[in-house]
């Protein structure tokens, strides 16, 4: 009898133990830019003056200095102008559309930051889309007045960090123009690229290198164009 009763308090215990475990629910957010208000073949450059914009669960930084009309950072965009070449077509992508065929997409320029703020917990992210501008694509092939038509050896890459309050969580680098080891490589279509290891962040950065340099400085244009961010958080409930 005694047995019979200890067996069923140890039951019962695990019961109530079991119930109280957490249970976690993974949420998927994919930030594609479909919502900011934008016309057909527009721009958001920071004119504005507001230093950013907001799209899904992140804050794209801007920084516009309106005495040279002249911007850093983020823009968003609905430009598929993919032939014609120069400054003038900044904002454009090769692609001729957003990823998988949509209609907006964001322009990372020089120096550029996205902040994602933590609310349950942490975001991890996972992915995102990323092809040349239509601008650096051209010169990268052709050159211009001023940089030079890549050749052997050259490259053309950005370097995406993350960072969890205020650590650095990992460095990854993605190649907009190879020409290392026999290739000839020019990104023109929009590439997935396996961001995970990363991990949670709540910064994410993104960076330009090039082998064409004068005195240190980048010549080819330090434009990417990039588009659904795929993140996913974890929310823990009882």
């Amino acid at each position: 009898m005694k047995t019979s009763k200890l067996i069923l308090a140890v039951s019962l215990f695990g019961l109530v133990f079991t119930s109280c475990q957490n249970e976690n629910n993974v949420q998927t957010t994919v930030v594609d830019f479909e919502n900011v208000t934008l016309n057909s073949d527009s721009i958001w450059n920071g004119s504005d003056l507001t230093g950013s914009f907001i799209s899904g669960n992140s804050t794209f930084m801007n920084s516009y200095n309106a005495s040279w009309a002249s911007w850093t950072g983020f823009s968003c965009s609905s430009k598929t102008d993919s032939v014609t070449t120069g400054y003038a077509n900044q904002y454009s992508v090769i692609a001729a559309s957003g990823a998988l065929g949509s209609k907006k997409f964001a322009i990372a320029y020089d120096s550029a930051a996205i902040s994602i703020p933590k609310t349950f917990d942490y975001y991890t992210i996972k992915s995102l889309y990323i092809t040349n501008s239509t601008y650096a694509y051209h010169d990268i092939k052709n050159g211009s007045n001023f940089s030079k038509k890549f050749a052997s050896g050259d490259w053309f890459k950005v370097i995406i960090k993350g960072y969890k309050g205020n650590a650095q969580t990992g460095s990854i680098d993605v190649y907009l123009a190879d020409f290392r080891n026999g290739k000839s490589t020019i990104l023109k279509t929009w590439e997935k690229v396996d961001l995970s290891a990363l991990g949670q962040v709540d910064l994410v950065t993104f960076t330009f290198d090039s082998t064409d340099k004068t005195a240190g400085w980048i010549n080819t244009p330090t434009y990417a164009c990039i588009d659904n961010i795929d993140f996913t958080q974890t929310i823990t409930t009882k």
